[in-house]
């Protein structure tokens, strides 16, 4: 089967690291004139988690014979201790914090961060300094910034600190991570990025008619979507009903064996029954993680973009301009079309596999509201599109699925749907398409077919049209190349922004 490859753009260049640079004034001096900026001073201990639990490891490791004897603080409160291994210990532990407590200073004092204005390009560029030993220079072209995110963990939360995180198209290894900050200080440092990562449009002229243009007012971000803690509950508990079911299911089979089969004959079965138990714990924790994740969800539409703000014991405010966006996928589970109910992910280059792959435009809304939704994020109605089935050959391949597939062509873009049980539509705008491509499985070649992949930039989520005849599988990959090129080259503009 051949391929078809559109022409692909540069790679990017996000972000330039360089290790062991030369030294600069002082720890984290930056170019001539720049203020470099540090990082909140609890950040060190915030972050030196893993260490303490490395430490705990090895001290609990040397001390494995002797664990005996932690009785010694209930001979230490009736004064029967020696005051020599009470003294011991005393030192030992103010050594270990004295120790931690420099080495987190060092690194405060070693790490900042600058924002330089590049006038030639309009835009700017974030300066990244951090290391002690191996220092680290990194260049972030605030321009190639995919989505600006302010997270806000449950400890920093108390103490009202956030971090702030850039997301490059390069994925997680050119992503920068600035935490910790005063929450105030986030924002402000977020509202600076996006001043450099939005679509630059020209002032209006001034009012009075003088020369010059004006600084065009700041518009305030306007609430358009919520979905309440209840409902996202509902929603997760309703989705993962057969997990819970099993779930349920398991625990009175764990009272009840005992006492019909016997304790022997239960601890003997029990090890057979392990991995069906990870299996059901780690879907349960991916249920219970939604639902912390996405409680007080609120969708707000920015002058550029939109700004999804969730979290119960962890907030995340997530910032995302109209054309960083690379696709969109409305989801709908076989129990919520029962209530008219689905979700709607995107797709971001650079952006983190999250559940269900893609960041949410919302978890959970009606169908209806979905729509409309992805309508003013992306412009055209994808479910209008005229869907073309696959052929009756598809049935061998997927005999549960095959009369859900489907292709639809729009004037931006192109849309996919799948899924008997867990319905999926996907629309991929042709300006985003890096490649297209078709390939066979084994199967596939003995029943003439193919699936035709759209390839995006690191971090999204592959696009497919399963199981196409070979015919209808070149026409296609014919068709969508040369739409995206055409598209690339600025000839029709896509769907979003």
């Amino acid at each position: 089967m051949t391929s078809s490859d559109t022409e692909k753009p540069d790679a990017p260049d996000e972000a330039v690291a360089e290790e062991g640079a030369g030294s600069d004034a002082g720890l984290i001096g930056g170019p001539p004139g720049t203020q470099m900026r540090r990082l909140h001073p609890l950040t060190p201990f915030l972050r030196s988690w893993r260490l303490i639990g490395g430490v705990s490891a090895v001290a609990a490791g040397i001390f494995r014979d002797d664990l005996n004897r932690v009785t010694w603080v209930w001979h230490a409160v009736h004064g029967d201790l020696e005051l020599t291994l009470l003294g011991r210990a005393a030192l030992i532990t103010l050594g270990v914090a004295v120790v931690l407590i420099f080495g987190g200073w060092l690194s405060w004092r070693a790490t900042g961060f600058a924002i330089v204005d590049d006038q030639a390009e309009a835009s700017g560029t974030l300066l990244f300094h951090r290391g002690v030993l191996a220092k680290q220079r990194n260049q972030v072209r605030l321009k190639r910034v995919q989505s600006v995110d302010v997270n806000q963990p449950l400890v920093p939360r108390l103490l009202g600190l956030a971090a702030v995180r850039l997301d490059m198209a390069a994925g997680d290894e050119a992503s920068v991570d600035l935490a910790y900050l005063r929450l105030d200080d986030a924002v402000a440092l977020r509202t600076e990025i996006l001043r450099h990562t939005s679509v630059q449009r020209p002032a209006p002229a001034p009012a009075d008619g003088s020369a010059g243009p004006v600084e065009p007012a700041l518009q305030p971000d306007v609430l358009i979507a919520q979905v309440s803690t209840e409902q996202v509950i509902k929603s997760n508990l309703l989705d993962g009903i057969s997990a819970w079911v099993v779930f349920l299911v398991w625990v009175v089979a764990a009272v009840v064996a005992p006492i019909v089969i016997g304790w022997t004959a239960f601890l003997a079965a029990l090890s057979g029954l392990i991995p069906v138990t990870i299996a059901i714990v780690a879907q349960l924790r991916r249920q219970v993680v939604s639902m912390l994740r996405d409680a007080d969800f609120k969708l707000y539409r920015t002058p550029t973009g939109i700004r999804v703000s969730s979290g119960l014991t962890s907030t995340v405010n997530r910032t995302v301009d109209f054309d960083r966006i690379q696709g969109v996928r409305l989801v709908e589970p076989f129990w919520w079309r029962r209530f008219g109910w689905a979700r709607v992910k995107l797709d971001i280059a650079g952006g983190r596999a999250d559940f269900d792959h893609g960041a949410s435009l919302i978890p959970v809304a009606d169908r209806a509201k979905a729509l409309e939704l992805i309508a003013a994020v992306i412009g055209p109605d994808i479910d209008g599109a005229p869907f073309t089935p696959v052929g009756d050959k598809a049935r061998l391949v997927d005999p549960i699925g095959w009369r859900f597939l489907g292709v639809g062509s729009l004037e931006s873009g192109v849309v996919s749907r799948a899924g008997r049980w867990r319905r999926s539509t996907a629309f991929v705008p042709y300006a985003r398409v890096q490649s297209v491509s078709a390939q066979q499985g084994l199967l596939q070649r003995r029943l003439g077919l193919a699936t035709v992949f759209l390839d995006l930039p690191k971090g999204s989520r592959r696009w497919e049209a399963k199981h196409r005849g070979v015919d209808d599988a070149a026409k296609l990959v014919v068709q969508l190349g040369a739409q995206a090129r055409l598209h690339r080259a600025g000839d029709h503009r896509g769907g979003i922004g």
